[in-house]
């Protein structure tokens, strides 16, 4: 079930960075909910052993970034956040080689 969630975080979410501070509303990449989606299937994909293991230190790395106090400090999200996001689940996905 996790990589499935995580095809259609990555699918079914838009990358646009609308002009305007989201409240509950749009499935865009820049909302937090869609953050703690990634995070929670990466944890989950991690701990059953799920992660290729030439991957596992840049996820290991992308969820100490993505889960601190400088991340959710972080007053919006940028491009750079979601182009890493997107490149680590093709990745994981197989679309990348790591």
């Amino acid at each position: 079930m996790t990589l499935e969630h995580l095809i259609r975080l990555r699918e079914d979410f838009s990358d646009e960075i609308p002009g305007k501070v989201l409240h509950g509303k749009g499935d865009f990449k820049v909302r937090r909910n869609w953050w703690q989606g990634v995070v929670g299937d990466l944890d989950c994909l991690r701990s059953q052993g799920q992660i290729p293991s030439a991957l596992e230190g840049e996820v290991e790395d992308f969820l100490t970034h993505y889960t601190s106090e400088d991340f959710h400090e972080q007053p919006l999200t940028t491009e750079k956040d979601i182009t890493r996001a997107n490149n680590l689940i093709d990745k994981i996905l197989g679309k990348n080689k790591p």
